[in-house]
């Protein structure tokens, strides 16, 4: 699905339990979707020739407080099997919460799946908050 469809259909689409979703594709080429259930963190989309990569930016490694960065990665790592769909990890100084799907995926499965990630940053984010600056 090319990302402007994607786009398109997520603008135009609400779940059961009303969320909706604000997509646009930017200059980039980047599909940018913010969700009704997290509008505080956007969720970046991009294609490879094999699968949709949707990433999360949390917060820039200079956040974290003094001497907390080494505590703060044991969390992630000890927290990450913990949230579904979605995995932690660092995109040059900035920690993100990312997922994969196939091209293949159905549009309900890819928009439930970016329903979680939203969720999924607003947990993160309150699990180490006490480790940021």
């Amino acid at each position: 699905m090319a990302l402007e469809d994607l786009a398109f259909r997520l603008n135009d689409y609400e779940d059961e339990e009303g969320t909706t979703f604000d997509a646009l594709v930017t200059e980039d080429g980047i599909l940018e979707v913010v969700c009704s259930n997290n509008d505080e963190f956007p969720i970046h989309i991009t294609e490879t020739q094999t699968q949709i990569l949707s990433v999360t930016p949390l917060f820039n490694a200079s956040e974290v407080a003094a001497g907390k960065a080494d505590e703060l990665n044991e969390a992630f790592l000890r927290l990450s099997p913990a949230v579904p769909l979605s995995a932690i990890g660092l995109q040059g100084d900035t920690y993100i919460l990312f997922g994969a799907m196939a091209l293949s995926t159905r549009f309900e499965v890819i928009a439930h799946e970016l329903e979680v990630q939203a969720e999924n940053a607003i947990d993160v984010l309150e699990a180490v908050e006490h480790l940021l600056a």
